[in-house]
């Protein structure tokens, strides 16, 4: 969804409408209802985005999304994986968790997911 807004170069007051209204079948429901509550218990209309997708993200994800990806992230081996699926299973879960750490400690972080006989060519070069 981010990707269309940013290429219809949406504003960020339109974008709250918009994604309300491509909404279909049980999101469209639970976000109607939504807007429902708020208006009974005399909150204000969700108009920022940010909101918006903090409220799909809740209501669409497991409590345990977050958790899960770091927990997968921080037990990752190569295993029978080629270097090239474990490289791309890393990565994913990388931008999954949204980690933000110095390039060093990223590559150690790789590195102890690898089998030894191959981190321990990685080091080397």
């Amino acid at each position: 969804m981010e990707r269309v807004l940013d290429y219809k170069d949406i504003l960020d007051d339109k974008k709250v409408k918009l994604v309300a209204f491509r909404l279909r079948r049980y999101a469209s429901l639970w976000w109607t209802n939504l807007c429902a509550k708020r208006t009974r218990n005399r909150k204000g209309k969700i108009r920022t985005w940010e909101k918006m997708k903090s409220k799909l993200k809740s209501q669409s994800l497991p409590a345990t999304y977050l958790q899960d990806n770091y927990s997968q992230l921080h037990n990752l081996t190569q295993g029978n994986l080629i270097i090239e699926e474990h490289t791309r299973g890393f990565e994913k879960l990388l931008i999954k968790c949204d980690i933000q750490e110095p390039e060093e400690q990223t590559i150690v972080r790789y590195l102890g997911g690898l089998d030894p006989k191959y981190s321990n060519v990685v080091e080397l070069q």
